[in-house]
């Protein structure tokens, strides 16, 4: 089974909040509050998420985070890979560990690079604004 942590289903609920609050930047106290979350789990999802530029933080008194985009412009996958990182459902897939025991039996590559394309499509193609209720 693959399987999303919970980080990746609060980052959704986050963008959701700062959805409602029309650019005005919150407080990760503040979007704590809101959505029900402990506040360091929020901190992490924005610190992640703004990192990736899904978000921006913005510093000073008046600071806070907001979202720069519709959460039509954001994709499921733009979140997913913003919270877990890139998607790879085989080892070595991306050749990062040079050392991986499997690529010296088999090219995992070609066997589930089409699955990877199809998956990272699937959820390239959803958007967020099709998972949230918007939090006021």
């Amino acid at each position: 089974m693959i399987k999303l942590s919970k980080l990746t289903d609060y980052a959704v609920i986050v963008l959701g909040y700062l959805s409602s609050q029309a650019g005005k930047p919150v407080s990760a106290s503040q979007v704590s509050q809101a959505v029900g979350l402990p506040e360091p789990t929020v901190q992490k999802v924005l610190k992640l998420m703004s990192s990736k530029k899904l978000i921006t933080a913005q510093r000073g008194a008046n600071g806070g985070y907001l979202l720069p985009l519709s959460l039509s412009c954001i994709s499921v996958y733009d979140v997913v890979e913003a919270i877990e990182g890139p998607l790879e459902l085989a080892p070595c897939e991306n050749n990062s560990d040079n050392d991986c025991e499997l690529s010296r039996l088999f090219s995992p590559q070609q066997r589930w690079n089409k699955v990877n394309l199809a998956i990272k499509g699937t959820l390239d193609e959803i958007r967020v604004s099709e998972l949230v209720k918007v939090v006021s």
